[in-house]
């Protein structure tokens, strides 16, 4: 038989046992005799194995509270088995316990089953004590940083809008961070659909145009990825200059040295996921479609891919390991040089695209949508833009940046 912790049945039985026992008037004296004295021995050795039950049950639910206290602070996909071990420290190792965790964005709650052996009872056919613990932890999400920034903090036209740049990211905040006279220059023709647009700069110009949410001498925060960009390496070429014309090109990740060409307007370029690394010289990309899923371009110096003429792609970044979330980047610290995408058809990009260092212009027809997208780059022009845009922040996604976490009671 098992009992249940924290449950009056099992004191009530005892009682009822014990008032049988009394008031019992026929058979043999001594036989009634005995059982009470089983009956005091149960009453008295079930105190004695409830209070030990209590203290283990008080020793669960402080592992069960810790687990989910320590599990919520990490990535979604990782709470459950985080939270699990951080249970089972804090239990000795002859206890086997397997608790079971859901999450949801904001909360983890844990739940355990144990039972406990008794010693005493067991003369009342009670063989342990049924113990459940459950806690909740819960947090706050916090708030989204900007998915634009643009870092030339004294350039003029740090930020230039011309005519037929439209944008449609009402979750998504870009921030100039330039105090340049002026700051940014918005001109007719143009329309800029964002949750804000915030100019540090106490000057800009708009030209025959109304910029919705616009808010000047805006305090801008620090870059959100920069804290987050890994090291990588220096390793050999693993290909040097290239000219790519067949109709279908599959490449592999590795080291990229010199200049490469695309040159069939039409071909179906491939890329197996990993990190594709470009030193040296740059990728002229003339039209066709790019496909990869789980890829990272890394420019290690002033290197640079230039999309020209009609180019189709669907990239996106790794959702896990060292270049999470990173679609491109480079390495920090470089001069300031030109990156320039023209005339992409339909780009689907979903990730970071951090290329602090750079001037990046968005040329003729420059569509583009993305499901999380986040840019940082020096400067930025956008020239007949097409883009619908979602955010992803350093502070969104899986779940690992919640802030005041705590036990939900």
């Amino acid at each position: 038989m098992v009992a249940t912790v924290g449950k009056r049945t099992m004191s009530a039985r005892l009682v009822t046992r014990l008032r049988h026992y009394v008031s019992h008037k026929n058979g043999n004296t001594t036989l009634a005799f005995a059982l009470s004295l089983v009956a005091v021995a149960g009453a008295v050795g079930g105190a004695v194995d409830m209070h030990a039950a209590y203290s283990v049950r008080a020793q669960l639910q402080d592992a069960m509270d810790a687990s989910v206290l320590g599990g919520l602070r990490q990535e979604q996909v990782q709470r459950s088995d985080v939270a699990t071990r951080i249970f089972k420290s804090n239990l000795p190792a002859s206890m086997s316990v397997t608790p079971k965790y859901v999450t949801d964005e904001t909360t983890l709650t844990g739940t355990a089953v144990y039972d406990s052996p008794t010693v005493l009872l067991g003369l009342l056919g009670i063989s342990s004590l049924k113990i459940n613990v459950t806690a909740t932890a819960i947090g706050k999400a916090s708030s989204q940083g900007p998915c634009i920034q643009v870092l030339d903090p004294s350039g003029s036209q740090a930020l230039l809008v011309n005519s037929g740049a439209k944008i449609t990211a009402p979750n998504c905040e870009i921030q100039v961070r330039s105090k340049g006279n002026p700051a940014a220059i918005f001109n007719s023709g143009s329309s800029l659909n964002f949750k804000k647009v915030c100019i540090e700069g106490s000057t800009v110009i708009r030209n025959s145009t109304t910029v919705d949410r616009l808010s000047l001498s805006c305090p801008t925060v620090a870059d959100q990825w920069a804290a987050l960009i890994p090291t990588v390496a220096s390793t050999p070429c693993t290909v040097s200059n290239g000219n790519y014309n067949t109709s279908n090109v599959s490449l592999t990740p590795g080291v990229y040295c010199g200049w490469f060409n695309f040159n069939n307007s039409s071909a179906t370029v491939s890329f197996a996921p990993g990190l594709y690394v470009i030193r040296s010289g740059g990728w002229n990309v003339n039209g066709g479609t790019w496909t990869g899923k789980g890829v990272t371009f890394y420019f290690e110096d002033t290197s640079k891919i230039q999309f020209n003429s009609g180019i189709s792609a669907d990239l996106t970044a790794p959702d896990t390991g060292t270049y999470k979330n990173l679609l491109f980047f480079e390495k920090p610290g470089l001069s300031n040089t030109d990156f320039i995408f023209n005339n992409a058809v339909a780009n689907h990009m979903d990730g970071v695209i951090w290329l602090p260092s750079r001037n990046v212009t968005f040329n003729a027809q420059s569509k583009m949508s993305s499901d999380k997208l986040s840019m940082v780059m020096n400067r930025l022009i956008l020239n007949n833009t097409t883009w619908n845009l979602e955010p992803i922040t350093a502070s969104s996604g899986s779940g690992g940046a919640l802030t005041n976490i705590r036990l939900l009671k």
